[in-house]
């Protein structure tokens, strides 16, 4: 499934590139018409600056962990979450690269538990249980929730912990698009490995991309790095980082 700037129109200004949208609850829901997941937050998201209005949906950029959330959905194509993402920004409209989540039917049995207020091993029993809560949540992600820090997207890598995500780190390649789509296709000279494509998702990095790529002539070739994941079979590339290179040791685009 291939995610486009087409979608839900965002209303005022987008929400900053790299903001993390930390445990919000809300729907996941998938828009036959649009062929694509979206959120739809029971609360509104914020910046400080850019806004996602409560009931307004959200498109979720294809990645492991919608994966995940799209088989809990079942046939019916919907489940209540709390989602922690990472927004990226293209064209104005903001998109949700899904970094953890926790179905909310399943959070909500293990907190209506009773408690003896009177009781000393009660009280011990609920502490526990916070702890454990709490620990299934990545460090990373614990951290910044209590410091209320913007992580940047450069930085994604340390982010990508609860997932098969991994990292594309200073790969060059051919930049080509492909019908509606950009896809990377990392450089393999000398290296016994199968020549994989990864189709780039909506952000910033890929728009500038797009733009260079208007001003020149010819094939494309890029040093870029970025977050690798899988959807369905199909492999995607989040681009944190991409420069223009024009040769590759004694090649030549």
């Amino acid at each position: 499934m291939a995610v486009t700037a087409a979608g839900q129109p965002q209303h005022g200004r987008p929400i900053a590139e790299g903001h993390l949208v930390a445990g919000v609850e809300g729907r996941v829901v998938y828009d036959p018409n649009d062929s694509q997941w979206a959120f739809i937050p029971k609360e509104p998201i914020t910046d400080g600056k850019g806004l996602l209005s409560a009931g307004e949906s959200v498109a979720l950029l294809t990645c492991s962990v919608l994966e995940q959330m799209a088989q809990l959905a079942g046939e019916q194509k919907t489940i209540d979450v709390r989602l922690w993402a990472m927004a990226t920004e293209y064209r104005g409209q903001n998109f949700l690269f899904s970094l953890y989540f926790l179905p909310l039917k399943e959070a909500e049995k293990d907190l209506s538990k009773p408690t003896a207020p009177d009781s000393i091993e009660s009280k011990d029993a609920d502490q526990t249980e916070k702890k454990t809560k709490e620990s299934i949540l990545p460090s990373e992600i614990v951290a910044m929730m209590k410091d209320q820090r913007t992580p940047d997207l450069r930085r994604l890598d340390e982010l990508v912990v609860v997932s098969t995500d991994h990292n594309l780190i200073h790969r060059t390649g051919l930049i080509e698009r492909r019908g509606d789509e950009m896809v990377f296709t990392p450089d393999a000279f000398g290296q016994n490995v199968a020549k994989e494509s990864y189709r780039l998702l909506p952000c910033q990095t890929l728009l500038a991309v797009e733009r260079q790529m208007q001003r020149t002539l010819g094939r494309s070739r890029y040093v870029i790095s970025g977050v690798i994941t899988e959807y369905e079979g199909q492999m995607y590339l989040l681009p944190r980082r991409a420069v223009r290179t024009y040769s590759h040791g004694n090649f030549t685009p």
